[in-house]
């Protein structure tokens, strides 16, 4: 239950993959949502509806929660992907063929959807590094790869570019059948745990980050000269760190990650969207504020991942997991259990064999024995698998 940024040797082939795959979902997401080559010849930026964008985020936050994902289903995942492409290519084909304003209205409506869906598996994608070292590589390079793929859509022929443009969405079926880690905590967060630092704070540098990003009116480089300019690399590494902050803090608390991501998604629309109504209707702040504001994101997600990770994750680790025990005392003692016999229980939930229950609890390996046959009979069950399906139905969810 807390974060560990002990080295380990790094999953290349894991980070590799991974950083493949977010540059190309992550480029997609910039080439359609900013002004870029796309946007100027297919989507008119006025059209793209910001403030729905917060309304569909707040939806899918109720939806997640009310149907208890822990991770995004594979049905889904495949089905954004899919309609990702369809709507993009939607796009393109409407104005050359058949050009309606109800259509493009409708095609855009869908498409601020899809985004929405499509940036919440770019977190859950991320979620399938396996700890911290990975996690960094990949996002790192993530980064560079993002600047050669854009270099690379600058340097070839306008209908290439829109093709790979269209096709960018299909990357994701390529995790479809690797979802994220489950979480191993049973039950819902405390009050106390839902409303402290680690879940506040990425929310906060979330909002922050998507305000600044709004603020700055990102565009796209139309070339290789702009690369480096549109967007500006600082805007880039504030989202990259605010992703960082929310991917290691769902797993440091063991989150629903499905429900803590799309939470943390909502808090990045909302801020891009006050953004856009500023930028709209009040003075346009000067570069030099803005690369201020840009820098002090930075400075606030690293000063939120590393300076509290260890006192906030590992403290509130301990509260949600004495929380869980408080929880299997409770249906333990209604079922009749003793005193023993709930500690024999809570080591064989965690996946424990009778081997490790006789030496956790100084016994011998007959008494363990004897105490698990009591609980069966108690709970009239038969196995262990039996015993983890007991507790999972009757723990308060």
């Amino acid at each position: 239950m807390q974060i560990n940024l002990k080295a380990h040797r790094v999953n290349r082939k894991q980070a590799a993959k991974i950083a493949l795959l977010d540059a190309v979902v992550w480029l997609w997401l910039h080439q359609t949502n900013y002004d870029s080559l796309f946007t100027e010849s297919f989507i008119d930026p006025a059209a793209t509806l910001a403030i729905p964008g917060p309304i569909i985020s707040i939806a899918l936050v109720i939806g997640i929660g009310w149907a208890r994902w822990d991770r995004i289903p594979k049905a889904v995942r495949i089905g954004v992907a899919l309609t990702a492409t369809l709507v993009t290519l939607g796009l393109v084909l409407e104005p050359l063929v058949a050009p309606s304003a109800t259509l493009h209205a409708a095609l855009t409506l869908l498409f601020v959807v899809i985004c929405t869906f499509t940036a919440l598996l770019r977190l859950e994608t991320l979620a399938k590094c396996d700890d911290f070292s990975t996690l960094s590589v990949a996002l790192s390079g993530s980064l560079l790869l993002f600047y050669l793929l854009d270099l690379g859509l600058l340097l070839v022929p306008r209908a290439v570019y829109d093709a790979c443009i269209v096709g960018a969405p299909l990357v994701m079926l390529a995790g479809a059948n690797n979802p994220a880690p489950r979480s191993t905590r049973l039950g819902p967060l405390p009050k106390k745990v839902r409303l402290s630092s680690p879940i506040v704070v990425p929310c906060l540098v979330g909002f922050a980050t998507g305000l600044v990003v709004a603020l700055g009116t990102v565009s796209m480089a139309t070339s290789p000269s702009e690369l480096f300019t549109h967007p500006a690399p600082l805007f880039l590494i504030s989202q990259l760190l605010f992703l960082l902050l929310g991917v290691i803090t769902a797993f440091g608390l063991d989150l629903r990650k499905a429900t803590y991501f799309a939470l943390i998604n909502l808090c990045w629309g909302a801020g891009v969207t006050i953004g856009m109504i500023g930028r709209e209707h009040f003075i346009p702040l000067p570069d030099p504020i803005l690369v201020d504001l840009s820098s002090f994101v930075c400075l606030l997600t690293l000063v939120g991942f590393f300076a509290f990770s260890g006192i906030w994750v590992n403290t509130l680790g301990r509260t949600a997991s004495m929380s869980r025990e408080s929880a299997v005392e409770d249906v333990a003692r209604k079922a009749g259990l003793t005193k023993r016999e709930t500690e024999v229980a809570s080591l064989l939930l965690e996946g424990r064999s009778l081997r490790i229950v006789q030496q956790e609890l100084f016994i011998s390996e007959g008494t363990a024995r004897t105490h698990a046959k009591r609980i069966y009979a108690k709970l009239g069950i038969h196995s262990k698998q039996e015993l983890i399906d007991y507790f999972k139905q009757n723990l308060p969810h």
